[in-house]
């Protein structure tokens, strides 16, 4: 269950819709998609008991982003009706990805006024599952005592854009960054970090910016004296290939959170030398400045850093991450 599926591709159905295609090749599960931001909202819950009742699934795995079930993020119908679905029937599993827990926000965002009832949102819908997955271990700290260890798995994300068995060396690709993601990181990367992301392109004798996302407000055709070729939306296949080929890929997110970041993990799988770049300071978290990605205008051994990235990302890929949903949906 997810509030959109692809196309066009986001961060939560493209990961859903990938590992869906996994649990049925290697384990034989197979995966009704519902997409419950798609009725009207006076209808999610009636229409999300109407496809249970249709597919009988002998388990619900919950992809939770509270905001795209909710516009405040405060989903309650999506917890009343999982609630009545497992009480329906024995044996009823319920697994939840918490991509999201809750948000924070200034007392003039109403993001601090519904706090609270976010909280206790995410905390009765892990009481309510059988088994949690999510990518930080600052989500479990924030679901609290609801996110018991037994059964509870921190793991980071998995490329949506594939897994290439063997990656080139850097020296063998071209000379390209690409910047790859939503119209909101990416217009970050031109606008407030664009000195970084010209320090990065100088660092790494970059020739040309891949530009691959949907359409921005204001199309770039350069950045820092670098010619920007625009490839828009490009299928996972095209997206994947186009990474194997380029020797850097620019991230504009916060380090700490890299781990939840499919755009990071895309890079990693590829072999790309991933450059990360935030407008203030940030501790690292599970990886590293200069170990894990370069930091724009940084030096070091570029190989180097590629490919622990790349090791990294190949403790939690697609294929390990499969085996362990599979414990959890069918134990």
């Amino acid at each position: 269950m997810v509030p959109h599926m692809p196309p066009p591709a986001e961060g939560v159905g493209s990961y859903a819709q990938e590992l869906g295609r996994a649990l049925a090749e290697r384990r034989g599960i197979e995966t009704v998609f519902h997409a419950a931001a798609v009725p009207p909202p006076r209808r999610r819950a009636a229409a999300l008991e109407e496809a249970l009742a249709r597919a009988e699934p002998a388990a619900v795995l919950l992809h939770y982003a509270n905001y795209g079930y909710q516009r405040r993020g405060c989903p309650f119908w999506l917890l009343r009706a999982l609630r009545r679905w497992r009480r329906g029937g024995p044996g009823r599993r319920l697994v939840t990805v918490f991509h999201e827990v809750y948000a924070t926000g200034p007392p003039w965002r109403s993001s601090f006024w519904t706090q609270p009832l976010q909280k206790g949102i995410a905390a009765g819908t892990a009481r309510a599952s059988d088994a949690l997955v999510t990518s930080l271990d600052l989500w479990v700290h924030r679901i609290g005592s609801a996110a018991a260890p037994e059964k509870t798995a921190v793991t980071p994300v998995f490329s949506t854009v594939g897994e290439p068995a063997a990656v080139p060396s850097l020296a063998a690709r071209a000379p390209r960054l690409v910047l790859f993601g939503g119209r909101g990181a990416r217009g970050r990367a031109y606008g407030e970090l664009g000195d970084a992301l010209s320090a990065a392109c100088r660092a790494l004798g970059v020739h040309e910016i891949a530009d691959v996302g949907p359409p921005l407000d204001t199309p770039r055709d350069e950045a820092g004296g670098v010619p920007v070729r625009r490839f828009g939306v490009l299928p996972a296949a095209e997206a994947g290939a186009l990474l194997l080929e380029s020797r850097a890929g620019f991230v504009a997110y916060p380090p700490f959170f890299l781990p939840k970041s499919t755009i990071f993990a895309a890079y990693c799988a590829h072999g790309v030398l991933p450059v990360c770049a935030w407008p203030r300071p940030v501790p690292d978290g599970e990886v590293a400045a200069g170990r894990h990605y370069l930091c724009p205008g940084g030096d070091g051994d570029f190989q180097a850093i590629a490919s622990a990235a790349r090791a990294w990302y190949d403790s939690h890929s697609l294929s390990r991450q499969t085996e362990l949903f599979h414990r959890f949906l069918a134990p």
